[in-house]
């Protein structure tokens, strides 16, 4: 076993760079078909930084390669394979720190314990290969834990302040997700550059305002965008040439829900009303509203691209039964539900598959 240890000055924010390089041989094994995840069992026969007890690590199936065409992702579908949504049904439990994963057809469940009780999951593809990455972020020390899955080696980093926000995203648009967060305090947003290793800060918004980070301007880089109860206002800087942009719409209280769900390469304004369960979104293809009534009062908004049609799909994730309700966007607005999780959990759909 190789440690590594790197040490970084990062500003008023200050971090430490740990590398843990595992020479051990994975195994796993996956659940007994079980459609509801806990059922399953997988193990990482070395150290886990988080429990003294062997871990799961996952291995998948894959069915299909991700590659992207400036800020397009395209898909490449392996002929010999099972067709499967770029999106996985997924979700953290906190209680024990374990990931549970359900693929699409042809995919295997998986699980992977990565994190504790009291931390936050921060999915992303931090090392670039495509494929989010198991990650957590724990307020009690602003660290970060990162599983990388090109590798199978992890890092922690403290970066940020109590009473931050995360807000992950690409910035600097070389594919990897940059670790960054939102200062209410100073109205300052922090982010360290995985193309360059160097820590960027800039002021936008106010204290009180919600993180929306997306690529609004199509330029496949993330865009720094806050959401306003106050004034029901989105304000966005495009990252093409710092021009401010605002889009006002909804009501005090909603949620913003950003992402691209009409395919044109740019991200949607979108805000989720939880009193009737309506989701409001400003295409950038038109400028027009839609208003589309999905899900109930207190669902977790998991929006993501499940069908694979390159279109962001309308989807809610409902605690009380641990149902997924997916209005398909390739199928025009069908029900895809499915059981996954328990009460408790957190759900965190990505793309896990390796």
């Amino acid at each position: 076993m190789i440690l590594i240890i790197c040490s970084l000055t990062l500003g008023v924010l200050g971090s430490g760079l740990k590398y843990l390089e595992q020479d051990a041989m994975r195994q796993r094994r996956t659940d007994d078909g079980g459609r509801r995840a806990g059922n399953g069992q997988s193990f990482l026969n070395k150290f886990n930084p988080f429990l003294p007890a062997p871990s799961p690590s996952p291995v998948f199936r894959l069915s299909k390669e991700y590659l992207y065409s400036g800020p397009r992702l395209l898909a490449v579908e392996d002929a010999g394979a099972d067709a499967a949504p770029p999106a996985d049904l997924a979700v953290w439990r906190p209680s024990t720190g374990t990931w549970w994963v359900l693929g699409g057809e042809g995919s295997q469940q998986v699980t992977f314990q990565w994190g504790a009780d009291g931390d936050r999951p921060v999915p992303g593809d931090y090392d670039g290969d495509g494929k989010t990455d198991f990650s957590v972020f724990r307020p009690a020390a602003n660290q970060w834990w990162v599983f990388k899955s090109s590798d199978s080696t992890y890092y922690s980093i403290t970066y940020g302040t109590g009473g931050d926000q995360v807000a992950q995203a690409d910035y600097d648009g070389d594919g990897k997700t940059d670790l960054a967060v939102f200062r209410p305090s100073n109205r300052t947003w922090y982010i360290l550059q995985s193309g360059t290793s160097q820590p960027a800060q800039q002021q936008f918004g106010l204290s009180g305002d919600t993180p929306a980070p997306a690529d609004y301007d199509g330029d496949g880089r993330a865009d720094l965008a806050v959401w306003r109860n106050s004034d029901t206002t989105f304000y966005s800087s495009n990252s093409t040439n710092g021009q401010l942009v605002t889009a006002t719409f909804g009501t005090n209280g909603d949620r913003p829900v950003s992402a691209d769900y009409d395919g044109d390469g740019r991200a949607d304004y979108a805000l989720f009303h939880d009193s009737t369960a309506t989701w409001f979104i400003r295409n950038s293809s038109n400028s027009t509203i839609q208003t589309i009534q999905w899900g109930a009062s207190d669902d977790s908004v998991v929006p993501n691209d499940y069908d694979g049609d390159g279109k962001v799909d309308i989807a809610v994730w409902r605690s009380l039964n641990a149902n997924w309700y997916i209005r398909k966007s390739g199928s025009g607005g069908a029900l895809r539900q499915e059981i996954w999780g328990t009460a408790g959990d957190i759900p965190v759909p990505a793309f896990y598959r390796r």
